[in-house]
């Protein structure tokens, strides 16, 4: 009621408002998919079925349905749980059938329809629903949006649930989208959220705004269309979905993808899902008709093999478009709070299998000792820790203070950790951005086959707030922690370099790598294999060099009874997990070992440098790599079957330096974050123009 009048002059006064099918629409089903209209008057049940289905059948065949009836049903109706459901019907019903209801009924159902669109904004006020988390888009926001819009202008209270509605999509959820979109799409959560989320909401909102307001986001935002290349991206080569936070259904797919591929004709998006043979509605309320001429198994391969995620921080890159390809992903940036895990710097590799692997288990239940301890903390990923042997504050709860295992790992933020709750819009969120900063890729390269991160990751770590005896900043471990992390698809390496500093030189540094099967420990190197499980996977293999520190100690961790193995710990939900590890389809991705590379000497200040060469089973790498130094700079050069590549790092400074080609005239790369000043030791202003105008660059 406070808010301002809401300007809609594009507004559709007529009805239907909402997305329906045109007579288009109907003499094509008609001609070319008879069955699936003939499916739907026989659900209608001429006025008992499916509140959609007896819509559909009604605006198909106007008279042939018993609105009487149809009409009894609605007005019968009780809002329950979130209202999604119900008031989705009654607005749908009423809208699509505006012109058939006599004065009477409608007057009726646009009483009724308030009752439930205020029920639903109840609802989101009183849960403090999140445009961060899924309960948002599952699915009360459709509802109010589609109420709204159906009562605009007609009803008393019109005016005023539509100015919430446009203050909600406007001014906090479209923000968000573009916050956690960025410029080329992508989302915080994983899995199954996505499907249950965002991708229900990311097609079906602009569709209602657009039908009813006529302004296309559609073209304005261009994150939505990135929303597709993320969905396309994040599909590793055996068809699953990468493990990207909370997630257990790996291959659940989005509802809203085929109405938006649809909408922006984006082949390769379509096709991630079989689409169906004859024509078909692909959204709710009515998406576009499916489209056979879309469908193209070769359009994957017209795109780029490396992509920048800028909102979230999420880098996926491949050797190729091939079931065989090399898979990497690597993330560096904030968190947006709901259903992510603590694993700023963490990569992923697979290459005929999944060889360096999220560990860890969504559940068995959310908060689950599992789940809290190990799965959700950072020593499940591939990623570094610095523990404090002090840093054991248990976790204040609700029920009393929680013990959490120390894992020496980020700071605990986000659901579940019982620090602030999801922020309600992208202002709230600035407002706590010291919390929610956790990362940021500084620089990025994707050039000349070569994809690489350049990566602040110390805000994951400390903040201002960092301080003995709390949980959830814990103690100040950490001064830096930066990761570049490179990929050279040419010779397929992956190389990887961390410099560290941690407050106090007693605190113990661990660079991870979690595998499935035990890994074989050499000395400064390891292999990781993954055998060949089902006819999705043919079997790879991961030799790596340990170049820095030159005496590091490897360790190896897991097997039976140390599998999710924390101090002093191991959190399989007292042997429930053993048995659910070996299952499809948890069996290929829970982990089970993991390698752990320490310095041999307690020290402030450590770099990590280790390259990374995956194979398919049946091959060795045929590269040469060796540690160099030069003055204060250190790197490596790996000379493989294609190419020499020179990495070179400065202690101290953030960036990378990289040599392709023999010298004198090898390319020259020169990333530094534009933010750190250059170190002594590291290259000038000068020196990176000149490196930018060597031959070939």
């Amino acid at each position: 009621e406070a808010l301002p009048v809401v300007a809609l002059p594009g507004f559709r006064n007529a009805h239907p408002r909402l997305p329906h099918p045109s007579a288009a629409d109907l003499a094509q089903l008609a001609a070319l998919n008879p069955g699936y209209v003939a499916a739907r008057r026989n659900a209608a049940g001429g006025g008992k079925g499916p509140v959609d289905a007896v819509a559909f059948a009604a605006l198909a065949a106007p008279d042939s349905q018993d609105l009487g009836l149809l009409h009894r049903r609605l007005m019968d109706m009780r809002f329950t749980d979130r209202g999604d459901d119900q008031v989705k019907a009654l607005a749908l019903a009423y809208d699509w059938l505006h012109a058939q209801w006599s004065y009477a009924e409608r007057i009726a159902l646009q009483d009724k329809l308030g009752e439930g669109c205020q029920y639903v904004i109840d609802f989101i006020r009183r849960e403090r629903l999140s445009p961060y988390n899924a309960v948002l888009y599952n699915s009360p926001l459709q509802a109010l949006m589609a109420c709204s819009i159906a009562l605009y202008r007609e009803h008393p209270r019109g005016e005023a649930l539509m100015a919430f509605t446009h203050d909600l999509w406007t001014r906090r959820v479209l923000p968000v989208w573009r916050q956690v979109f960025g410029t080329h799409g992508g989302w915080h959560e994983g899995g199954e959220y996505v499907a249950v989320g965002i991708g229900q909401a990311v097609y079906t909102l602009p569709a209602m705004w657009l039908a009813a307001t006529g302004e296309d986001l559609f073209a304005s935002e261009t994150g939505l269309r990135g929303f597709l290349d993320f969905l396309v991206y994040r599909t590793r080569p055996d068809g699953t979905q990468i493990r990207w936070g909370d997630a257990s259904n790996l291959q659940r797919h989005p509802p809203d993808a085929a109405p938006l591929a649809l909408h922006y004709r984006h082949a390769a998006a379509y096709g991630l899902a079989a689409p169906p043979v004859a024509p078909t509605p692909t959204g709710w309320p009515w998406g576009p008709l499916s489209d056979a001429t879309l469908t193209d198994t070769g359009a994957v391969a017209a795109l780029p093999l490396s992509r920048h995620f800028d909102g979230i921080g999420l880098i996926v890159a491949r050797s190729d478009w091939n079931p065989d390809a090399t898979y990497v992903t690597f993330k560096a940036g904030d968190n947006f709070w709901s259903h992510s895990h603590l694993d700023q710097g963490a990569f992923t590799i697979d290459k005929g299998g999944p060889l360096a692997v999220d560990s860890g288990i969504y559940g068995p239940r959310y908060g689950s000792d599992h789940h809290m301890n190990y799965a959700y903390q950072t020593v499940a990923h591939n990623a570094l820790t610095v523990t404090d042997p002090a840093d054991d504050a248990p976790l204040p709860t609700p029920e009393g203070p929680r013990p959490i295992a120390n894992d020496g790992g980020q700071r605990r933020v986000g659901s579940g950790w019982h620090v602030a709750p999801a922020p309600i819009d992208r202002g709230e969120w600035e407002l706590e951005r010291e919390l929610y900063h956790t990362g940021r890729i500084a620089r990025f390269l994707d050039e000349d086959a070569l994809t690489v991160a350049v990566a602040d990751l110390t805000p994951a770590y400390t903040n201002s707030h960092s301080a003995p005896g709390e949980a959830s900043h814990r103690s100040r471990r950490v001064e830096r922690a930066w990761r570049v992390f490179g990929y050279d698809r040419i010779d397929d390496v992956i190389v990887i370099y961390d410099d560290v500093r941690a407050t106090d030189s007693a605190f113990r540094k661990r660079w991870l790598l979690h595998t499935i099967d035990a890994p074989q420990i050499g000395e400064n190197s390891f292999i990781v294999t993954a055998p060949r499980r089902g006819a999705a996977t043919t079997g790879g293999r991961l030799e790596a060099k340990v170049l820095l520190p030159q005496d590091g100690r490897l360790l190896p961790i897991g097997g039976h009874g140390l599998e999710f193995f924390v101090d002093g710990r191991n959190y399989d939900d007292e042997g429930k997990l053993v048995d659910a590890i070996r299952r499809p389809p948890l069996a290929p991705e829970a982990g089970g070992w993991r390698v752990e590379l320490m310095p041999s000497r307690d020290a402030k200040d450590d770099q990590f440098l280790v390259v990374l060469l995956p194979t398919r089973a049946d091959a060795r790498p045929p590269h040469r790599v060796r540690l160099l130094r030069q003055g204060t700079q250190v790197g490596c050069e790996i000379a493989g079957p294609h190419r020499t590549t020179r990495w070179w790092f400065t202690p101290g400074g953030l960036g990378v330096r990289i040599e392709v080609g023999e010298q004198p005239s090898a390319t020259i790369y020169q990333l530094q974050d534009e933010d750190d000043a250059s170190p002594a030791g590291s290259p000038s202003w000068l020196q990176r123009l000149l490196g930018r105008l060597a031959p070939g660059r």
